[in-house]
């Protein structure tokens, strides 16, 4: 992003206060930095483009949002599906019944939605006060508009940098959240159902075991020529056997 607002850059309307204050790397709209690329027409045709051109990076910030909330999602749901097979828990249902859990409010624990959530206000925020529009009408005595108003798609130098800073925090916690190493208890599934399905095959004496805490783990060991076989079960279940086979 930076690569690309640098040569769009102008400082056009920079000017010094009294006491020393350079406005142009004001925060927000007391910035008077604007970019070259905007419409100086004052127009309502100049207007509306440069409108759009201060809101062109809110979408995609939101796209840059939800790739970031779909990378959460599925580290989330790895780490759940994986401690299924460390203890007996109910299963976490749309609709649940009995002692079931429900699904997440927000698609993620608050541990992590509220979090981003807040993250992605402040992103929006400081990225409102970036990038916006500049409309100044001056009017002469008899009523018309002069040549010093103003229109143009404003740029905040402070704003932006205060943008960056929080993105590349919210990276940087995302990417060593997802280098952290989790010690697998039972084969990754993912979004997979054929993966999630074939942990979902208990022993046929068992009744309804969807409806109570259940865990992942080894129902039923070799004997002889048959392979042992693996399955979330309300009975007891032990920890497979590195270096055997079983389905």
């Amino acid at each position: 992003m930076i690569l690309v607002c640098a040569p769009l850059y102008t400082n056009g309307y920079a000017t010094t206060d009294r006491d020393g204050t350079i406005t142009s790397w004001a925060w927000g709209t007391a910035s008077d930095d604007f970019l070259s690329l905007g419409s100086d027409k004052v127009t309502s045709t100049g207007t509306l483009f440069n409108a759009w051109l201060a809101n062109v990076p809110q979408l995609f910030l939101s796209f840059a949002y939800l790739n970031i909330n779909t990378i959460c999602t599925s580290m989330a749901g790895a780490q759940e599906w994986n401690r299924l097979a460390l203890s007996k828990k109910y299963l976490r249902v749309t609709k649940p019944v009995g002692q079931q859990r429900s699904t997440y409010f927000l698609q993620l624990p608050y541990r992590w939605s509220l979090p981003l959530i807040a993250l992605g206000g402040i992103l929006h925020w400081a990225l409102s006060q970036t990038f916006f529009l500049v409309r100044i009408d001056f009017f002469n005595r008899a009523g018309f508009i002069t040549s010093s108003s103003k229109s143009a798609c404003g740029f905040s130098p402070l704003s932006f940098m205060i943008f960056i800073v929080v993105a590349l925090l919210l990276l940087t916690a995302i990417g060593v959240i997802g280098f952290w190493n989790m010690p697998m208890k039972m084969p990754i599934a993912g979004s997979c159902s054929l993966a999630i399905s074939a942990a979902c095959h208990p022993l046929p004496d068992e009744i309804d075991p969807q409806l109570e805490m259940v865990q992942w783990g080894v129902v039923r060991p070799k004997t002889g020529e048959e392979h042992g076989h693996c399955s979330l079960s309300s009975k007891s279940v032990t920890e497979p056997v590195h270096g055997e086979t079983y389905r």
